[in-house]
């Protein structure tokens, strides 16, 4: 039963004027993010057919990551607020040019790619920045309930934008659908300019980038859990995002033969399943063995996806979809929570770098996925990629049992 002393402890967090700009930016930042992949993806589909192209377009869009413990000695080093405006100003130039070319001309794959990896920058500069700004904002006590509202928020923006730029783009057009867009990242920005003064960071005395990767390489070395964390980042993002990024879309249309509102229903679907799970992991603290908790949700996650593979029909997906959502925020939130606690201040710009970095096996995954389903098809990549994931996890916590400590 949900108490009311439950329900303020899981909702803490919005007490906090800044935290609340921070998350409302966040939330409309995801929205039109989530808007913008659906009707990118459906529109490559459209004009190649090819699930090769879109799994490359889903790759673009983090492609970025290669650059993210630049970023992150860049965080540790200069102010987090101005940091913040200028990347979100750079979400909605980004988006606006794309807006401009479809008013000009057609917009074409070339220009989506080229668009996507533009994107792929900002986005892993975004993440960096938005997770090492946190704890400044909420503190060391709420910390766990941040990570968590700030991933309910993603999630739910995850439901809704999918399903509504499904919707806008099935009965108006791709110009409608970007208007929304840009009008989400203009007002994301907006939030973001008026958030209060955050704490400074301490200051490094080592301007030198590869020096200050290699303090935050040092750290992770001295500390198993960290390492054993990011190596689980890594398996994630190989594995299982790729279903969401690339492989539902091909599903929805190749398989199910389902319309863009369709695919937004079932990203909307696995996006509700996500959002139970942040709130369940809201509900945890630190006692709470998060480790474990971050084990349990990858295997949930990646189990369902096989799962997935084998359903039936378009009815038949949504119920595991939804549990596939559950399993994927449980241990993304976890990761987060024990990443952001056991990580000093003057550190976490690098460690989060270094966590962004392992994002870089999501675009391989694409890749590989994406070219699997061209071959073979599309259930036969995702079941690749369920299995693939079960195996991973499991040799992670053998390597590193301290992770269910």
């Amino acid at each position: 039963m949900i108490t009311e002393a439950h329900l303020k402890k899981t909702f803490s967090s919005f007490k906090i004027r800044n935290y609340r700009l921070l998350w409302v930016s966040d939330c409309l930042q995801a929205w039109a993010e989530y808007m913008e992949l659906l009707v990118l993806s459906w529109l490559i589909l459209e004009i190649s057919s090819s699930p090769l192209l879109v799994g490359l377009y889903g790759a673009l869009r983090f492609m970025g990551t290669i650059m993210a413990p630049g970023f992150g000695v860049i965080v540790d080093r200069f102010d987090r607020k101005v940091l913040l405006i200028l990347v979100r100003g750079s979400f909605l130039l980004n988006a606006g040019l794309i807006l401009s070319i479809t008013f000009i001309g057609t917009l074409g794959t070339v220009a989506i790619l080229v668009m996507g990896s533009l994107l792929g920058i900002s986005k892993t500069f975004d993440m960096v920045i938005r997770q090492s700004i946190l704890p400044a904002v909420v503190g060391d006590k709420n910390l766990n309930n941040g990570v968590a509202l700030a991933r309910a928020g993603g999630d739910v923006t995850q439901m809704i934008g999918p399903v509504i730029g499904g919707i806008v783009l099935a009965f108006l057009n791709v110009k409608a659908s970007y208007g929304i867009i840009v009008g989400l990242y203009f007002l994301s920005f907006f939030c973001a300019m008026n958030i209060g003064r955050i704490s400074p960071n301490q200051s490094l005395r080592n301007l030198k980038v590869l020096n200050n990767i290699k303090a935050g390489l040092k750290f992770v070395n001295q500390t198993p859990v960290i390492a054993a964390l990011l190596a689980l980042a890594v398996i994630i993002n190989l594995a299982t995002f790729p279903i969401y990024f690339g492989l539902l879309s091909v599903l929805a249309k190749e398989v199910f033969n389902s319309t863009a509102s369709g695919l937004g229903f079932m990203m909307g679907t696995y996006s509700l399943g996500a959002l139970v799970g942040s709130l369940f992991a809201g509900g945890r603290n630190s006692s709470g063995k998060i480790g474990r908790l971050a084990v349990v949700g990858a295997f949930l996650w990646s189990g369902t996806i096989i799962l997935l593979a084998l359903a039936s029909n378009f009815v038949v997906s949504l119920p595991i979809l939804f549990i596939a959502g559950l399993g994927q925020s449980i241990c993304v939130v976890a990761i987060a929570m024990m990443l952001l606690s056991l990580t000093p201040d003057h550190l976490r710009g690098r460690v989060m770098g270094l966590r962004q970095l392992a994002v870089y096996s999501l675009p391989l995954g694409l890749l590989v996925s994406g070219t699997i389903a061209e071959i073979v098809g599309v259930r036969t990549a995702i079941f690749v990629d369920g299995l693939l994931g079960v195996l991973l996890v499991t040799v992670c916590f053998m390597v590193w049992p301290d992770i269910l400590k």
